[in-house]
């Protein structure tokens, strides 16, 4: 393999854990407040929990969007710009 497809495969996992950093972290928000919350009023529902994290994960959606698209685009313009000089193009 050469330099340049070692460098793509590293960015490449960088930009996957970009990418998924908030949600992770936003998940882990949202469960530990309905946990605590859950624990302070004795409700032991687990889809209060549930519906909770799937709206952090719309609100993550939403205000993280169009950051994740344009990260994504950019560098699928890369890969492009690499398959293309490694495979001999112009």
């Amino acid at each position: 393999m050469s330099d340049s497809l070692v460098t793509l495969l590293g960015q490449a996992l960088l930009l996957a854990l970009l990418l998924a950093l908030p949600f992770l972290v936003a998940a882990l928000v949202a469960g530990v407040v309905t946990g605590l919350l859950g624990a302070l009023t004795q409700v032991q529902d687990a889809a209060v929990g549930l519906v909770v994290r799937i709206a952090a994960m719309a609100a993550v959606g939403v205000a993280f969007g169009p950051f994740m698209a344009n990260k994504l685009t950019s560098f699928g313009h890369e890969v492009m710009a690499i398959v293309g000089r490694v495979a001999g193009g112009p």
